[in-house]
């Protein structure tokens, strides 16, 4: 972008902008941030034996709500006691789902 200043008349004068063709190519679309995921809170700690258990629990109350991505349910285990912290990551196809469950569950 250019501009030409005339410090006696305070005009400012537009003569073009060499970032034109940035702004006329195609916008790619990116996956920003965590818009289709929730955080479920307060689930039980189970032992590493329990834990397919609890996730089907999950994913049965869950999925209710929309289609789950393959591979959206995530349980954080603890590496000392190999037991499941309490909360989970859900990760769905769209993010206009993510209101349901904040409706639906409270």
């Amino acid at each position: 972008m250019y501009f030409c200043f005339d410090s006696d008349s305070l005009i400012y004068f537009f003569l073009g902008s060499d970032d034109e063709d940035v702004y006329q190519e195609e916008q790619m679309d990116f996956d920003y941030g965590l818009g289709n995921t929730i955080v479920v809170d307060n689930l039980p700690v189970v032992p590493k034996e329990k834990f397919d258990k609890l996730e089907g629990v999950v994913n049965k109350i869950y999925s209710q709500i929309g289609v789950i991505k393959e591979d959206g349910l995530w349980m954080p285990v603890d590496p000392g006691t190999q037991k499941t912290l309490g909360y989970c990551f859900i990760e769905y196809n769209t993010p206009q789902v993510i209101i349901f469950p904040m409706v639906y569950m409270y």
